[in-house]
């Protein structure tokens, strides 16, 4: 996390989940209320029925109460995530980019992400960045597998280095893509392990005789 962040204890889709749960349980009640005014009226018993509409207006206060708390509590929720993404973008944005550029051979020189992680590469000495919809597959393949590298070594620093798996990360590259790929993981796999599965026999043929590298073919085919 960032300096100066806590992590919330709820994710906002629980926070929201739950919010959803007592907007329910409220228009339940309020349901409930509109019915016990009815019985009231008709069954003609004013005691029993004013017992009743005390008994559900308690209920209503305690749900209100709740679905105050929550709104409060996802208000807070989105601002950290706000706060958290202004903090955290421009640096996942630079590194991301800097892989991108190492995966493509320059070709492409930046990479930026919105806040729903929809990533746009920028082409060197283009003006606008490409969106992903507008990239070829293996292009597209390459931009998340830069973004994905970039997202590791921010959460998961060098003086912790956790193992990164990828499974047929590699799968759409051409030749020339996934030489530049292996490099690119070979070097990273310096300061932590890499686990790379593949269908394919390739990538084990390029890596072949790599100091560090260790190939290992699993039951039922593969490299």
């Amino acid at each position: 996390m960032p300096e100066g962040l806590t992590r919330p204890e709820r994710p906002p889709e629980e926070t929201e989940e739950q919010l959803a749960a007592v907007t329910a349980a409220l228009e339940r009640v309020e349901r409930l209320r509109s019915m016990a005014l009815g019985e009231q009226r008709a069954v003609g018993d004013p005691a029993a029925l004013a017992a009743r509409r005390e008994e559900l207006q308690g209920e209503l206060d305690r749900r209100k109460t709740e679905y105050e708390a929550i709104s409060i509590a996802l208000d807070a929720l989105k601002r950290a995530n706000t706060q958290l993404q202004e903090r955290f973008s421009p640096e996942l944005n630079r590194r991301a980019g800097e892989w991108m550029a190492r995966l493509t051979g320059g070709k492409y020189a930046a990479v930026s992400l919105t806040r729903e992680l929809e990533a746009a590469a920028l082409e060197r000495d283009s003006v606008l960045p490409r969106r992903s919809l507008a990239l070829s597959r293996g292009t597209v393949d390459q931009l998340y597998l830069a973004v994905r590298l970039a997202v590791c070594q921010l959460c998961l620093p060098g003086e912790d280095p956790a193992p990164l798996v990828l499974d047929d990360a590699l799968v759409t590259f051409d030749d020339r893509r996934m030489a530049l790929a292996l490099d690119a993981l070979a070097e990273l796999g310096r300061e932590r392990q890499i686990l790379l599965f593949t269908c394919q026999e390739r990538e084990g043929n390029y890596l072949e005789g790599r100091p560090g590298v260790t190939r290992t073919a699993l039951r039922g085919g593969g490299a």
